[in-house]
């Protein structure tokens, strides 16, 4: 299989061949959830049936970080992870740009003409059925279908993926996330929700416990799930280790501040400076001050027993 060409800005594609043909799908692919997953899908599956180039165009940053900044929202996959989930769907071209005023600014028409045609050579596009585009929104998807009548492109919009009566969207999944539902956010993913992180160094508080733990410094600008106690699997170089992940402030141990840490079951060996990816499978239990290291440490067997019967 070809491997997937990505370009992190429009003027990167102005090389491209004249003949290209491109069958496109766009949006802000926040999460890479079922319902995007459909729309790369089909956008697959339509590319091969006439020989053209799978591509997706989408952007490093949320528009409304742009747009509206105090409504930005916390993103749930970096664009390293994005690129390989797009890459593991068969796209093919990977067009990942930082929206700005000036992409914001462009008509329903001027979007559709310079980007889709000049760029492109889009032949058929793939969107979600309520999808926007143009300044302030003001595009939708049959606009885009008239646009696309003039223009030499056709049109696919598709319906939402719903599960339990629930749209599919990433609205939904940091809900899900924000009230550590994490088993809930891996449904309307398809997979566990992962943070990547580097280990720093800590104050070896959790060897002295018999509990040695990983101080984490997760990936700017990801949502965090709630605060508590998780089962998780940490990724290490490859390999998968059973842990348990304590997302909060350490409130038995002054001074308290946010220091997410993360035990690996059976492990040996040292860890700062490591690259980690933990994946969420389900939350234990809420955060808790402890009268002294006695109570503590009881309560990371019971949460060792439970993780161990949890992950199989």
């Amino acid at each position: 299989m070809r491997k997937m060409t990505v370009y992190r800005s429009l003027l990167e594609m102005e090389n491209l061949p004249d003949t290209m043909r491109a069958h496109v799908t766009l949006g802000v692919f926040d999460g890479i959830h079922l319902g995007h997953q459909e729309l790369l899908r089909r956008t697959v599956e339509s590319a091969k049936k006439t020989k053209a180039v799978p591509a997706v165009f989408t952007f490093t940053n949320h528009p409304l970080s742009v747009l509206a900044p105090a409504y930005a929202p916390a993103l749930l996959t970096t664009d390293e992870s994005r690129v390989a989930l797009f890459d593991k769907m068969g796209i093919r071209m990977a067009v990942i740009v930082h929206f700005d005023h000036a992409l914001g600014d462009l008509s329903p028409d001027e979007f559709a003409r310079n980007i889709l045609v000049k760029k492109f050579e889009a032949r058929h596009v793939v969107c979600g059925y309520n999808f926007r585009f143009g300044k302030d929104a003001s595009g939708n998807v049959e606009l885009l279908k008239r646009l696309g009548e003039k223009m030499g492109f056709s049109v696919d919009s598709v319906e939402p993926v719903r599960i339990g009566g629930d749209v599919v969207s990433s609205t939904r999944i940091r809900e899900f996330l924000n009230q550590g539902m994490v088993e809930q956010a891996a449904e309307f993913l398809g997979r566990p929700y992962s943070l990547e992180a580097v280990v720093r160094k800590g104050m070896g508080r959790g060897t002295k416990l018999g509990y040695p733990t990983a101080n984490l410094e997760f990936s700017p600008g990801l949502l965090i799930p709630a605060m508590g106690v998780y089962a998780v699997w940490i990724m290490l170089k490859g390999t998968p280790w059973k842990g348990m992940m304590n997302i909060g402030y350490n409130p038995t141990f002054p001074p308290e501040r946010f220091s997410p840490e993360a035990h690996l079951l059976d492990f040996k060996g040292s860890l700062p400076g490591k690259k980690i990816e933990a994946q969420f499978v389900k939350k234990i239990r809420d955060e808790i001050r402890f009268k002294n290291e006695k109570e503590l440490i009881e309560q990371l067997r019971r949460d060792e027993k439970m993780v161990r019967k949890i992950i199989q």
